[in-house]
């Protein structure tokens, strides 16, 4: 194998697979990058056996064929080299080539044949989805899902689709986000949990370009394949909870408030907020509301909105942490809470849309 790449393609695409390299495998190849000839291109792979990441840079190739490199060392010289063309080889003792100027380095390889090749994933069940939508629909989703590995199946994301709509879950059990958007080209109908760490990598991998995403999957795999990169990713077996149930279906008390100026003045309160588990207090009186907090290291915070309210007066305390993150990612001007009692589930949604919907458990007051 011998082809001539640019640095910086290069260097992009060894940081794109590298993500998926294994840090604590015993198996030296999972730390390895396999990169292969394809036509004009070449492809970068890497796997830790739970999920994979394939990508494409394109290259001039004078010699086809395949090699593998770890994936630190290749990053971390890339990294440091000019920007400049930089020739890739490998001989028959698997020793990696890398000339860039006058720099010249030999590196030590593995046969690429020990390199376990990312599964093909049936399309049994399958759907496209566009680029931006599936992006904005994994951060609205991915900061609630559960750290805690002793409920696997609450550290995925759950994609459940139905016809030309895909629900997708989240649930740390002190809130639940569901976005409900809709594909193309869909066949067939499941429920899958996606890991987390996969979603979040994939977020990463989507460019902020017009486009498509291809899903495919099967009993126990997930695809997600674009036009210059593959993300494939074991599914969490498991019983994800009935959460249609936890959502609120009623509520007597509304508040319209704006996203923006709210969440500057949780943000603000947040700062007094520390010392008290993240609480603040949200109040209403009139068409206001008040955002406070309190310490008794540190102090107060008062903060106050503009709302339009309807039905009675709210007091109810939430994790200041838990109101920013779902703020952070509404591009609506104003959002809708529903609310019953200080003690129940309240939900909140962009004004005027059904597609995002965030239940939030409330705290104690005291």
């Amino acid at each position: 194998m011998k082809i001539t790449c640019s640095r910086k393609d290069l260097f992009e695409g060894v940081q794109t697979a590298a993500r998926a390299v294994s840090a604590r495998s015993s198996l030296p190849i999972l730390g390895h990058l396999l990169v292969r000839t394809q036509d004009d291109r070449i492809r970068l792979a890497a796997t830790d056996l739970e999920i994979g990441v394939e990508c494409s840079v394109p290259a001039s190739v004078e010699e086809s064929g395949s090699l593998t490199a770890p994936a630190r060392i290749l990053s971390d010289v890339l990294s440091t080299l000019p920007d400049s063309d930089v020739l890739l080889s490998v001989d028959s003792s698997n020793k990696v080539s890398l000339k860039c100027g006058t720099s010249d380095y030999q590196i030590l390889g593995l046969p690429p044949e020990e390199f376990p090749m990312l599964p093909e994933v049936k399309d049994d069940v399958s759907f496209k989805i566009e680029k931006p939508a599936l992006k904005s629909d994994i951060e609205k989703t991915i900061f609630a899902v559960s750290q805690d590995e002793s409920r696997a199946s609450l550290t995925g994301v759950l994609l459940m689709l139905e016809g030309d709509r895909l629900k997708m879950v989240s649930t740390d059990t002190h809130r639940l986000c569901l976005v409900d958007c809709s594909v193309i080209e869909s066949k067939g109908e499941t429920t899958a949990i996606v890991p987390g760490r996969a979603m979040a990598e994939l977020h990463r991998i989507i460019q902020d370009e017009d486009g498509m995403v291809a899903v495919n999957i099967s009993q126990n795999q997930i695809l997600f394949e674009m036009e210059d990169a593959v993300l494939v990713s074991r599914l969490i077996e498991g019983q994800f909870p009935n959460f249609e149930k936890v959502i609120p279906q009623e509520y007597s008390k509304k508040i319209i408030v704006p996203a923006e100026q709210l969440m500057q003045s949780v943000r603000r309160a947040a700062i007094v907020a520390r010392e008290d588990a993240n609480r603040v207090i949200l109040r209403t009186a009139d068409e206001k509301l008040t955002v406070t907090a309190e310490s008794s290291t540190v102090g107060s915070a008062y903060e106050e909105v503009d709302i339009v309210r309807e039905g009675e007066d709210v007091e109810m305390a939430f994790s200041a942490k838990y109101l920013v993150d779902f703020l952070s990612v509404i591009e609506h001007e104003a959002i809708e809470m529903q609310l019953t009692s200080n003690l129940s589930p309240a939900l909140l949604k962009p004004q005027e849309s059904e597609d995002y919907s965030y239940v939030l458990m409330p705290m104690q007051i005291r």
